[in-house]
């Protein structure tokens, strides 16, 4: 799901003549890396399209702990769930990158669900889409030790935001491309900096993640062990 050129949901407007629904996409706003869009008890008054950059949606444990309920790529809506029940906002949402992100009035949303069956369905499929994701990330934190958690993450993000990239002359490799500090890692999966530094130095040193210009390398290795078969999450 893209937006701009490669947006699953703009494609199905514009094949279908909707132009109409247009003006309810105009309130693009440009939000700096680690903005948050919105707030637990925030009044629901709008739901978001990603127009370009990340987005991770998580909630914070009694104890201050955060877990990660979705990374959010472009094309991608969020926020739609609260507004459908009309409540206030039940997690966090914000920017890992420089974002570029639509504001859709609550209104409109409704306006359109209503009128136009084929955004209904594209609405339904994207929280089909992010429940699956929902439920890998809370498989990943329950059910694995902290290498596997690690190296499923890694996958994830390669299917969010990787981009494909030559490593040495040893094939095909994935380049995550946001940068992503360890302690953002050790969030990410419920554990400390120093855990997730010991876990990946020792993937480094099995050649199997790399770093460049401060960017996640999956490295050939890693790709025809974790990737390449399947697209699902991978374990060790």
């Amino acid at each position: 799901m893209w937006f701009v050129g490669k947006s699953e949901l703009l494609s199905l407007i514009q094949r279908h003549c909707l132009d109409e629904v247009m003006p309810a996409f105009s309130d693009h706003r440009t939000l700096r890396k680690n903005s948050i869009i919105y707030r637990p008890d925030e009044s629901s008054e709008h739901v978001y399209l990603l127009k370009s950059g990340s987005v991770r949606l998580y909630r914070l444990t009694e104890d201050g702990q955060e877990i990660t309920l979705a990374f959010v790529k472009a094309g991608m809506i969020f926020g739609d769930g609260d507004v459908l029940n009309q409540a206030n906002y039940s997690h966090h949402a914000q920017t890992l990158a420089p974002s570029m992100v639509c504001y859709i009035r609550k209104q409109d949303f409704k306006n359109l669900l209503a009128r136009y069956d084929v955004i209904n369905q594209f609405v339904l499929r994207n929280h089909y889409l992010r429940w699956q994701e929902a439920q890998q990330l809370i498989e990943n934190l329950s059910l694995h030790d902290v290498r596997k958690r690690l190296t499923n993450i890694l996958v994830m993000f390669s299917e969010q935001v990787g981009t494909a990239c030559d490593y040495a002359d040893h094939g095909d490799a994935i380049l995550i491309d946001l940068p992503i500090a360890q302690d953002k890692l050790a969030e990410f999966i419920g554990t400390s900096r120093e855990s997730v530094n010991r876990h990946f130095s020792d993937l480094r040193a099995e050649g199997l993640v790399d770093m460049r210009e401060r960017k996640i390398v999956l490295t050939p290795a890693f790709v025809s062990r974790f990737i390449g078969k399947t697209h699902a999450l991978a374990a060790v």
